[in-house]
């Protein structure tokens, strides 16, 4: 099993070091959206607007604690709205299509959640106090 958790961490950790640093740092082609679409006026708001350097902020950050292991919780924190972001903007804009890198790590961060829950749980309590 601690095979399967380093195997999922460092495919995760490294899928958003690449994809991160691929929007700080364009190296990897990416094909322009189809003229018209929803796509297209996404990217034509986000990429001018230096959002998207935001998003790349996340990713790289988020992977690389992934990959560093003792710090995992936390990029499996830093990441999660990114994937769901990542999934919506393909399901609502996209029509579906060139969703199965979201959906690989998503499912990869899902079972990272679940194998690291003992650190989420208190995220889920009901008597949540300050430590003030």
């Amino acid at each position: 099993m601690k095979f399967v958790v380093i195997a999922c961490r460092v495919l995760l950790g490294l899928g958003f070091c690449i994809f991160g640093a691929n929007i700080l740092v364009p190296f990897l082609p990416m094909p322009p959206p189809v003229e018209g679409s929803l796509m297209n006026a996404y990217t034509a708001i986000m990429v001018p607007t230096h959002y998207m350097k935001l998003v790349g902020v996340f990713q790289l950050l988020g992977g690389l604690f992934v990959l560093i292991g003792r710090t995992a919780p936390l990029g499996l924190a830093l990441l999660a709205p990114v994937l769901v972001n990542i999934i919506a903007v393909h399901v609502f804009l996209d029509n579906g299509q060139n969703m199965l890198p979201g959906l690989v790590l998503s499912v990869l961060e899902i079972f990272l959640i679940y194998v690291y829950r003992s650190n989420f749980a208190p995220l889920f309590s009901t008597n949540a106090k300050p430590t003030v």
